[in-house]
């Protein structure tokens, strides 16, 4: 049996497909500019068939919502390999705004990134009023896109996953949550997990 990419040469809307065998030397075959066939030979049977073209992926959109610049950079960095369009929010209200623009634009995230801690700021006490749940942080920013496309798919990526905070975010519709210490280089890899198996994560430390 020879199996194999025919080669073809063009008369009109025919080629002459070439193929070295004993008991076969050319045929006619129809075909549409572009395409491309496969020839098999049993015997002195011949078999063509039409190779599909594979319709290109569209690029999985991503919103990442963390308040540090530098996180941002390092998520762009280790999630540039896969199949994905990246967007950033660096607040709570910018990410809800950011969502709705993209609802509105048919471009539905297929995931959000958030981080617990969006004060952008390094002083403790803004720290411990997004822990308390004052101020905008990752719980509510989940809970309020939640409210605004319950469909929407949220996972947690922060510092603080362990603590009772992190078991808020997942209370408040995050699928998962992950902690820092996995590194860049691991999470990437779960979000190309998560992509290729187009499955939610049921992970976190709770």
């Amino acid at each position: 049996m020879l199996k194999g990419e025919g080669k073809f040469s063009v008369y009109g809307s025919k080629a002459v497909i070439s193929v070295p065998s004993i008991v076969w030397k050319d045929s006619q075959y129809p075909f549409k500019r572009g395409e491309k066939v496969e020839v098999e030979i049993v015997g002195e049977e011949l078999r063509i068939r039409k190779i599909k073209k594979r319709k290109k992926e569209e690029k999985k959109i991503i919103l990442v919502v963390d308040d540090e610049p530098r996180i941002q950079e390092l998520m762009k960095e280790y999630l540039s390999s896969l199949n994905v369009e990246i967007y950033s929010a660096y607040s709570g209200m910018e990410a809800i705004e950011v969502y709705k623009k993209l609802l509105a634009n048919g471009k539905k995230p297929y995931l959000v990134i958030m981080d617990l801690n969006l004060s952008g700021s390094i002083n403790d006490n803004e720290l411990i009023k997004q822990m308390r749940g004052e101020e905008m942080d990752g719980v509510k920013t989940t809970r309020e896109i939640k409210r605004i496309d319950p469909t929407a798919n949220i996972i947690g990526f922060s510092a603080f996953a362990h603590l009772e905070w992190g078991k808020r975010l997942i209370d408040a519709g995050a699928s998962s949550i992950f902690g820092r210490e996995i590194g860049f280089e691991n999470f990437a890899r779960k979000i190309d997990e998560l992509i290729n198996t187009n499955s939610l994560f049921k992970t976190s430390p709770f």
